[in-house]
């Protein structure tokens, strides 16, 4: 079954990042060019008639920061079903190494699905007998809450095999020697990836060997229709139209344990919304001058996180759980985020005296011999150089994107790393220590760590901070 909808790129680990913020002016196409790490302080808005229906502005806020979690969910199923071959309880394997969508990890080889099932119908995982090498087949629900982590650290007695997906609460016949792993609703999303560990060969012939075995034709239900939207042109009020609105609340449940408070307030600004276009126009502007800003602050760590040296970690976090704004802003700045447990991410897009990274300055990442990430992980860590506002891999000569535990790095002689971030190769650093960064433009850089040791979750350990090197 296919669903319209425009053809972009797959969103895809977690990661927290930064947009432009002078689209959401009242005059974006005259507005001179901004600092896309900072925004004014929006104004103060008169929202009359909100207090006649028991609602504030931070109601409004919050009520739109919970609902465009779902839409962003919709949205990417609208772009993966348009795309050709592309289907429901259909594997896709992603090309290796492919470097065409947001903030790609390049260190392995991805392979994604939509399951689908019904009361009567489960499908079938088969994953490979995989060993030493990192994997996981991560299943996410519709609001991009994480079901589970399939792999040898999650599922020892079953590390690899079948697995049934079914649907919670129904009692489906399943093949002899399949795990039962229930899902809360129709539909879920798997993002599975296989490290490549310099064996391009074994990586993809491991990911290719992943498979889907249909045990009927479940009924499946179309994604809700909505406006398409970009990251840039976000969805605004027209989130709380009705009857739109309705369908999307009832088309996957929320894990969240206040998820009725959350659908009543966003029902009562969709009723509020109804009335007139005066109503209209004052959720919009209160979204536009102030929930977008947020969610953009939620991004950069600026509310809340682990923020140091430049950099914000994603440690605390191994599930959304009920933080509804930790949903909202990883489903906008890198659908399916996966847990801390499996993998912690470092964005770092300031330096260590809080200035917004830049392609004309040169940057170093100095590791003392005890801080090398190989120490603090079980798995492989990498450290990925993006463009902004668009976070992608930046063009070079070299076609060099990413260092990692298996680039052949020049240490110190005191046994430490310095890893240089600049548009050119600074002079007297080695050129396998280089990440070419964009010349004249912000940027931001991805250190991911794979299976983080306990030191790195308790934050104990942290990444050394971005130095600017003076000239």
């Amino acid at each position: 079954m296919k669903t319209a909808g425009n053809k972009f790129s797959l969103f895809v680990i977690f990661m927290v990042v930064v947009t432009l913020l002078v689209m959401f002016t009242a005059c974006k196409n005259d507005t001179p060019k901004q600092d896309v790490t900072k925004s004014d302080a929006p104004k103060k808005i008169e929202a009359g008639g909100l207090e006649d229906i028991g609602l504030s502005e931070k109601d409004i806020i919050d009520s739109y920061i919970y609902i465009l979690a779902r839409y962003l969910v919709i949205r990417q199923e609208h772009i993966d079903m348009a795309e050709e071959g592309v289907d429901y309880n259909v594997i896709k394997y992603n090309e290796l190494g492919k470097a065409e969508f947001v903030n790609p990890n390049l260190d392995v080889a991805y392979l994604e699905a939509w399951f689908a099932v019904d009361e009567n119908t489960p499908v079938i995982l088969e994953i490979p007998k995989i060993e030493g090498r990192y994997y996981t087949a991560q299943l996410c629900d519709e609001w991009a809450e994480i079901i589970a982590n399939i792999n040898e650290r999650n599922y020892p007695d079953h590390p690899y095999g079948k697995y049934a997906l079914c649907l919670k609460g129904s009692n489906p016949e399943i093949p002899e020697g399949a795990l039962r792993v229930d899902i809360p609703s129709k539909k879920a999303k798997m993002l599975a990836r296989v490290e490549r560990q310099g064996d391009d060969e074994g990586a993809v012939a491991l990911q290719k060997a992943f498979k889907i075995i249909k045990t009927g034709e479940p009924k499946i239900e179309p994604a809700v229709q909505i406006p398409m939207f970009s990251n840039k042109e976000l969805i605004t009020d027209a989130v709380f139209n009705q009857p739109m609105l309705d369908q999307v609340l009832t088309s996957a449940p929320d894990a969240v344990n206040n998820a009725a408070e959350y659908q009543k307030k966003v029902l009562a600004i969709a009723k509020y919304v109804g009335v007139d276009e005066k109503n209209r126009a004052v959720i919009d502007r209160i979204i536009k001058q102030k929930g977008v800003q947020h969610l953009l602050a939620l991004c950069m760590g600026e509310v809340r996180g682990d923020a140091r040296g430049g950099w914000i970690s994603t440690r605390e976090w191994l599930k959304f759980g009920d933080d509804v704004e930790f949903r909202c802003s990883s489903n906008y700045a890198g659908l399916w985020w996966n847990s801390s447990l499996e993998v912690v991410y470092y964005m770092g897009f300031r330096d260590q005296d809080g200035r917004p990274l830049q392609g004309d300055d040169t940057y170093v990442i100095h590791y003392k011999p005890e801080d090398l990430p190989m120490k603090h992980v079980d798995s492989y860590w990498s450290l990925t150089m993006l463009s902004l506002p668009d976070y992608r891999v930046v063009p070079n000569k070299m076609e060099r994107y990413n260092l990692n535990n298996i680039s052949e790095l020049q240490y110190e002689p005191d046994g430490s790393l310095k890893i240089y971030l600049a548009s050119e190769l600074p002079a007297k650093a080695p050129e396998s220590n280089w990440l070419p960064s964009p010349k004249g433009n912000n940027f931001v850089v991805n250190n991911r760590f794979y299976v983080p040791k306990k030191e790195v979750l308790s934050g104990e350990y942290y990444v050394p901070p971005i130095q600017k090197e003076t000239r």
